[in-house]
């Protein structure tokens, strides 16, 4: 009996591997890092409160609107140029400051899916400042990666330099 169940579990567990797939490195399309003069717990405050990206954008965002669809946050976002997108929150991770947002709408042609991250970590060397880790994280054709990638990362500078001036 006890062969038997031996033998099951080693069956089970060898079809339970070779279901499982091979890790899928992701390479991101733009990474970032951000120095301020400010502690994590304060910039990760101002990150984590969604609506202050108006105040965070350097001008660049001009309405803000946080709704809630089923569980799901989204963000409408107008920009002062008068384009609108919306961006749907997948994370928002206190414990690691850790930021997630899904372009969602209007995605250009022949991109499928455009992720935005933000880390905020300390300095190991100084407690005084602190650094945001952006990435941008591109599905679908290298074409329209690229335009997408500079606004995107144009975007990123502005909260960048808003962030600096709201909190240093």
């Amino acid at each position: 009996m006890k062969r038997l169940l031996l033998l099951l579990g080693i069956c089970w567990s060898s079809m339970s591997m070779a279901q499982m797939q091979a890790a899928k490195k992701i390479i991101p399309d733009y990474t970032h890092e951000t120095q301020i003069k400010s502690t994590t717990v304060k910039i990760w405050r101002v990150i984590r409160d969604l609506p202050q990206v108006k105040e965070y954008s350097n001008g660049m965002v001009r309405e803000v609107n946080v709704r809630t669809d089923h569980d799901t946050k989204y963000r409408d976002l107008t920009f002062s140029d008068g384009r609108k997108r919306t961006d749907e929150i997948e994370q928002i991770h206190d414990q690691y400051k850790f930021f997630v947002f899904h372009v969602q709408d209007p995605l250009p042609a022949g991109i499928s899916k455009a992720i935005v991250t933000a880390l905020v970590e300390s300095m190991p060397d100084n407690d005084d400042v602190s650094v945001v880790r952006w990435s941008i994280i591109l599905e679908g054709d290298k074409a329209g990666r690229k335009p997408l990638v500079e606004s995107l990362s144009a975007e990123i500078a502005n909260y960048e330099t808003g962030l600096k001036k709201m909190l240093e």
